[in-house]
């Protein structure tokens, strides 16, 4: 799963990627770059592994991972006059958006606006988006228009339902800037994501404030407050703060963030949001080996469950041996979770919930 970082010249964009991954990169010179795309590879975050590696103390622990890539700057009008091809082909291959809108005042930092207005920001972003989409909608209906009088009797009606749709698309990215697929039928549902529109992924906003406002929860709030619906979820954070964090040793972290009154990384909410919005949970399998999680589609079953593993397993599989991360934790392990009745075994079209601890019987 892919996670892009996209924000608008001296938004603090790749301060925040850096604070994400732990990485160096270069953040002045890449203000200003059409460049490559910033890369690197994250373990998400999540405290129930932790503790299931300090209770089997594996020799191994392995937690889910999520790429973030940090794309060159937005200008403005750029969407309209059109994005280079590579730029938004490799946006199209994200598979949610991280938008950072710029909260701080400094004037060493050149800001492309005369003020400060974070919800402006994003709502523009959006504008961007949205003109990208619209130039991909507007090249496939002159496609079918020139494609439809070469076309069988068969391949036009199919064509034309297309066309039908494409056009409630453009309309709606004229009018509201986004096409709402609720209600959608499934044909149509496929049609859309075919084209992998930019206004149709998850998105999450990052408002970048000064060091000053690195406690003030309600920044987010506010800016989410001036946002028109459905907004996207905000999350406040002080980008150059949280990247010396960010740089930080576990036992250096943890004192200098005691210190600050911070109780977690912003690194560690925006990507448990991240992979929220993205329909993703977790589920673990344990040991003395290795203690791990697995990433699964919220609504995916035990056989699906059991391929992320091994095609074996899911071939041969039998049953999933089923205990919730809470009840474990209550019940002191799975014993406990069997003597209190909270130990399971589930069948093929059992579906997984986020926190199980799950052991497969199989025979191949």
């Amino acid at each position: 799963m892919i996670l892009g970082i996209v924000g608008w010249e001296n938004s603090g964009k790749t301060t925040v990627f850096n604070a994400l991954t732990g990485a160096a990169a270069q953040t002045a010179s890449f203000s200003g770059s059409s460049g490559e795309a910033n890369m690197a590879v994250v373990k998400v975050p999540d405290p129930r592994l932790d503790f299931l590696s300090d209770k089997f103390k594996p020799k191994k622990k392995t937690h889910v991972e999520l790429k973030v890539m940090d794309f060159a700057p937005f200008r403005k009008g750029q969407g309209e006059k059109g994005f280079p091809a590579k730029h938004i082909a490799s946006l199209r291959s994200c598979d949610a958006l991280l938008f950072v809108a710029r909260g701080f005042d400094d004037e060493s930092v050149p800001n492309p606006e005369d003020t400060v207005n974070p919800a402006r920001d994003i709502e523009s972003l959006m504008l961007e988006l949205a003109f990208a989409d619209l130039e991909v909608v507007e090249r496939r209906l002159s496609r079918i228009d020139e494609s439809f009088s070469k076309s069988s009797k068969d391949e036009r009606k199919k064509l034309e339902r297309e066309k039908e749709f494409l056009l409630e698309v453009k309309t709606a990215l004229e009018e509201n800037g986004a096409f709402a697929v609720d209600g959608a039928d499934e044909e149509r549902l496929s049609i859309v994501r075919n084209y992998g529109l930019l206004t149709l992924k998850p998105i999450i906003a990052a408002v970048n404030v000064g060091d000053d406002s690195a406690g003030d929860a309600a920044e987010a709030d506010r800016v989410r407050s001036a946002l028109p619906a459905p907004a996207p979820p905000v999350i406040a954070l002080a980008g150059k703060l949280e990247m010396e964090i960010a740089g930080l040793d576990d036992s250096e972290r943890a004192e200098f963030m005691s210190g600050l009154g911070i109780s977690e990384p912003a690194r560690d909410r925006i990507l448990r949001l991240a992979w929220d919005r993205l329909g993703l949970i977790v589920f673990f399998t344990v040991g003395d080996d290795e203690c791990r999680a697995w990433a699964i589609r919220r609504g995916d079953n035990a056989v699906t469950a059991a391929e992320k593993i091994h095609s074996d397993i899911a071939r041969g599989f039998i049953r999933a041996e089923t205990t919730a991360f809470d009840d474990f934790v209550a019940a002191g392990g799975f014993q406990g979770a069997k003597d209190a009745g909270r130990f399971r075994l589930e069948g093929k079209t059992y579906i997984v919930h986020d926190g199980d601890i799950l052991q497969f019987r199989f025979n191949v």
